[in-house]
């Protein structure tokens, strides 16, 4: 899968996917590849079929993991090898949305309450009445808070977006 795996590599840094984004597609892609032991080039709808039901079914692959799989071949086959309606018709696997635990009040209170250290205390109220994810609240900083407004600026969140 040499020159398709360099041809695939490149579309993806024109596409201006990520390093690690772009590290996994080729993975994925090349285990495609040693599953049929041909060059995906050869191979078909079929084959991708029979292979992501053999990760859900044989491997039991988590759901977000089985969807990075569908991607990987997807930008495979529609850009790489620009043949879109190989993938076409794979419908998307559909994911189970279990109920969150959620705290009650009295266990918020709790949690925050036992935190000694004002200084932690506010970052972890803040994180958790924003809302915000573990690396949004580290790159959190003092001008990125209008206590005017009650508003609070979120830069680089989640896909590199502003909230």
């Amino acid at each position: 899968m040499g020159a398709l795996r360099d041809r695939m590599e490149a579309d993806l840094k024109l596409g201006g996917y990520s390093a690690s984004t772009t590290k996994i597609y080729l993975l994925y892609a090349r285990r495609f590849a040693l599953h049929f032991k041909r060059s995906p080039a050869q191979l078909g709808e079929e084959e991708i079929r029979t292979f992501l039901l053999h990760l859900a079914e044989d491997h039991r692959v988590h759901h977000s993991t089985y969807r990075q799989y569908r991607a990987a071949l997807k930008f495979l086959y529609t850009v790489t090898l620009r043949r879109p309606w190989t993938v076409a018709g794979i419908a998307p696997r559909r994911k189970n949305h279990p109920l969150p635990v959620v705290l009650s009040g009295e266990e918020v209170t709790a949690l925050l309450s036992a935190i000694e250290s004002i200084k932690y205390r506010a970052l972890i109220m803040t994180t958790y009445a924003a809302g915000l994810r573990i690396l949004e609240a580290c790159r959190l900083r003092v001008e990125d808070i209008d206590s005017k407004r009650m508003i609070l600026c979120v830069r680089a969140g989640k896909g590199r977006r502003d909230r």
